[in-house]
């Protein structure tokens, strides 16, 4: 709890020490000189980063800044007052010039985190621009989003964002009460990191999730998106979630996270993420289609090497991330339907006719080859 006279009694004694006026302090700080009087009137408690733009220009010890937050009603931990001191001497050694760029960054940087911090996740983004969800009609593409869409709702998600590829038309869609949509348009279409980094204009600078609707969640797992929003609320970083294989060969067919140290049950900090590595021994978790997703994704994305099919995958751009920012992730152990690709299903069915009698199947391969040629073409 501030204590305002307490307050103000020791500003204008750190101020007259140094004999400085109001409007010296003030200019020094980078605020009016009204607010240091507001303050020295016991009338005004300035904000964790007003304070520490006043307590720099006054030149305190670490036990006087220690005094002068607790009389406002901040309470300093044994992290901060070092760090706070570290930040101070090393601005007080620089020039002038760079000393005033580096505050100012300084600020704008608690700025954007305090206001991050107030942002909360508001809406979701599908993306469906794909070649496979290219071979529905808008009514099939629309039974195929209701999961998806139903499962938004649930998680109290306003907004769903639809990526689609270009001349396709909008899915018939059966919307949840109050749920509000609107697209864009993926074009070229080169992997789901960019499908993502489409949407940067639609979601601007804030958290948001995504929702693959190939990954359909059944029963209780219709809970999965709520439960990473209330994660992100707690750890405020990027959360995806996770889930165990049956075999080995699904490796292949899905990004791969190997995990960290646990936070709690079933959710921990991820280690490494790999995007369906094709060769190797591999362990850890795929990733299921569930995403929550702080703003920075897009400046990972900017930043990460398309694959060698040009395609820019969202699972390296949160690799990517995860060297700068913790990632969290939750262990899904519910029901779990994944709508195989037509794709895959062709490279099994041409690697069966291959362990069968391929003499006798020519024929049958060829074809299979063919329609697994001209679907990729899509």
């Amino acid at each position: 709890m501030s204590d305002p006279q307490r307050l103000a009694s020791l500003f204008q004694r750190y101020r007259e020490r140094l004999d400085l006026t109001k409007a010296q302090l003030a200019q020094r700080a980078g605020v009016s000189a009204s607010f240091v009087t507001y303050i020295e009137k016991g009338q005004r408690r300035p904000s964790l980063e007003m304070l520490t733009r006043l307590m720099q220009a006054l030149d305190l010890t670490a036990s006087e800044k220690r005094e002068l937050l607790r009389a406002a009603g901040y309470q300093p931990t044994e992290e901060l007052m070092p760090r706070l001191g570290d930040i101070t001497e090393l601005l007080r050694d620089l020039p002038l010039p760079e000393r005033e760029e580096l505050t100012e960054e300084f600020f704008r940087l608690i700025s954007r985190w305090r206001e991050l911090r107030r942002k909360r996740v508001r809406r979701a983004v599908i993306p469906i621009a794909g070649w496979q969800p290219r071979l529905l009609s808008p009514e099939q593409l629309g039974k195929m989003l209701r999961p998806a869409l139903e499962e938004t709702a649930l998680a109290g998600l306003s907004e769903v964002v639809l990526v689609l590829a270009p001349g396709k038309a909008v899915p018939t869609l059966k919307l949840p009460r109050g749920l509000k949509v609107r697209t864009v348009v993926q074009e070229p279409q080169l992997g789901l990191g960019h499908a993502i980094l489409t949407t940067q204009g639609a979601v601007g600078d804030e958290p948001f999730a995504v929702i693959l609707p190939d990954d359909i969640l059944l029963g209780e797992g219709r809970q999965c998106l709520r439960q990473m929003l209330a994660l992100y609320e707690e750890y405020r970083c990027s959360v995806l979630a996770v889930t165990g294989v049956e075999g080995a060969a699904d490796f292949k067919n899905y990004g791969i996270a190997q995990l960290g140290k646990p936070l709690r049950e079933n959710v921990y900090l991820v280690k490494e993420l790999r995007e369906k590595p094709t060769t190797g021994r591999h362990t850890g978790l795929t990733i299921v289609g569930r995403y929550v997703l702080t703003p920075q994704i897009f400046e990972a994305l900017q930043a990460t090497t398309p694959d060698k099919n040009n395609e820019l995958q969202l699972t390296d751009a949160l690799n990517l991330l995860s060297r700068r920012q913790r990632i969290g992730a939750f262990v899904y152990t519910e029901k779990l339907f994944r709508v195989t690709p037509i794709k895959i299903l062709l490279e099994q069915l041409i690697e069966t006719l291959d362990e069968s009698q391929p003499e006798r199947l020519e024929q049958a391969m060829q074809i299979t080859r063919k329609a697994l040629q001209e679907l990729t073409a899509l």
